[in-house]
Parts: structure tokens; sequence; C-alpha cells
């Protein structure tokens, strides 16, 4: 499988026109299909979303300034691991005036099981939980950066690439994880939440009304907004554009064009697709071809 990346900046022109925001995102076979994502971020602010993935990375200049939904706030800076564990919603921005310049790497919890085993054959991700969402580990950090780089690099073999990622994640997961009763989303949300949640993700290109999400939920309408944004940090709206954002992304990973990726996800134009895309990733898809 090829690998297929993105180079884009905010208003659309090359890396070298020194846009306040440059992103490259593409996809690792190598390594379970993980998003890869090396960004220099000036001014953009990311909205409160939250991620199905465990996010991965490290600030390589500058620092983050990074917020979970539910109150807490931590400064990412240069030199240091940042670990977010699924389904956390938080948002974030630059903590400097120069903002910062990132590399993260994005992998669901069942495709991570399946790549980190011990000598025994135990899953170590299974119930995998990282307490901090910074850490300070040099030696972890190096393997991280250097797995990193290896994706990115075209002159690096499939082997080298998926051992240097596996072998970095591992010890990440060996020395700061913790095995715990993991908490399901779904067992701690009110069944009416649920049932509108469910209803958003079996029909993310549709534009289905507030009305036609109480009903299915059961409740009234004031009763489902409110009930939602406490169990997920955001309202039904917001959770309906972070999912059409993130099947895009997907979709474009996949190298379908940009027009047809709109209709699928329930744009009637590209240029709606893009600006929610920029809202999120700090810069538009466009330029990615």
């Amino acid at each position: 499988m090829s690998r297929k990346s993105w180079n884009f900046s905010s208003d659309g022109r090359p890396e070298a026109s020194r846009s306040p925001n440059v992103a490259k995102l593409w996809r690792e076979p190598s390594f379970g299909n993980a998003e890869m994502l090396r960004a220099a971020y000036r001014t953009h602010r990311f909205p409160p979303h939250s991620h199905d993935e465990f996010a991965i990375g490290f600030i390589e200049r500058g620092a983050q300034d990074f917020i979970y939904v539910a109150g807490e706030r931590v400064v990412m800076p240069q030199g240091r691991i940042c670990v977010v564990n699924p389904g956390a919603a938080h948002e974030g921005g630059p903590a400097t005036e120069s903002g910062w310049d990132y590399r993260m790497l994005y992998i669901g919890r069942s495709s991570l099981e399946g790549l980190l085993m011990d000598a025994d054959g135990n899953r170590i991700a299974r119930d995998l939980h990282f307490p901090d969402t910074v850490i300070d580990d040099p030696e972890t950090l190096q393997l991280i950066q250097h797995a990193h780089a290896c994706s990115e690099s075209m002159d690096a073999t499939r082997l080298e690439v998926g051992s240097r990622l596996t072998g970095a994640i591992f010890q990440l997961a060996i020395r700061h994880g913790r095995k715990s009763q993991r908490v399901q989303l779904g067992a701690t949300i009110p069944g009416a939440v649920k049932r509108a949640r469910d209803y958003i993700d079996a029909h993310v290109a549709a534009n289905p009304s507030l009305d036609v999400l109480a009903e299915v939920a059961g409740v009234s309408a004031f009763h489902l907004l409110r009930e939602f944004k406490k169990a997920f940090g955001f309202a039904p709206h917001g959770y309906l554009i972070q999912r059409r954002v993130e099947l895009a992304k997907h979709l474009l990973l996949k190298g379908k064009p940009l027009r047809r990726v709109a209709i699928e996800v329930g744009y009637s134009d590209q240029g709606h697709l893009s600006r929610e895309f920029s809202r999120f990733f700090g810069v538009p898809p466009s330029a990615t071809r």
C-alpha cells in the first residue's frame, strides 16, 4: 500500500510561502494504518472535539495550550511527549505568540492491541490508559522522534518504519501506560443521549434536525441538548460537524476527490467542507492536490 499524504497551508499556498498554519498528514500502513501529522501552527485554535484514537506526539518548537472540556488546563512545552486518551474532549491553541510545531500519530485502540504484545502474547494495549497528558521522558521521546521522521522519509523501508514505531510506542506504553478498569463512553452516558449519538453516527451525511434527534432519543429537545453537552463536552451539532470532518479526512486519505468527498459527508459544496475542515486542522483540504 502506498502512502497518501497531504501538504497544505491555511491559504492554500505551498509550505514555502510561510503561511501562519502549515500541516502534512499521511497514513502509515506499516503501523496499523495510523494517521501521522506534522504541523506548524501560529494562529490556529482547535474547537472542542475528541478523538476515537490515541493521540500521541511531541512538541518540536514553542508550546501548545491544551484544555480539557472537563476543566483541566495544561501547557505542552517543547521537548515533551503528549498523549490524549480516546474519547477525551478537549480544545487547544498557541501558548506563545509564535505558536507551536509538533508531530502526532493517531491510532485506534483495536489496532494498537494487535500491534503491541509482550513476550507471552498478552495484548498490553488492552484497557490501556495514560494518566498523564504531558510526559517527561527524553529517551522515549527520542525513539518517537526518530520513528515519526522515519515514517515521513521516502528512503525508509516499511520494515524499518514499522519496527521503529512499534518499539517507540511499546516503550511508551510500558513506561507510562496503566492498566485500568476502562470506562466505556457508552456505559456512562444516559440511554437517550446514546441513542442520539448513534443516530448521528449512522446519518452523518444527512441533516437531522434537533426535533428528529429528540424524537429518536425519547426526550425533549432542551433535555437532549443539556445532557448531550454534559456527556460529550459539546452540543449535537458540534458532534455532527466533527464526525463529518473526520470522515472527510479518511476519504481524502484514500485518494477520493474533494468534490465527491464533500457530497459524501453531507455538504452541498466543497467550500463549506473546506471552511469546517479549516476549523479543525487550521488548513483547508483544497491545497492537497
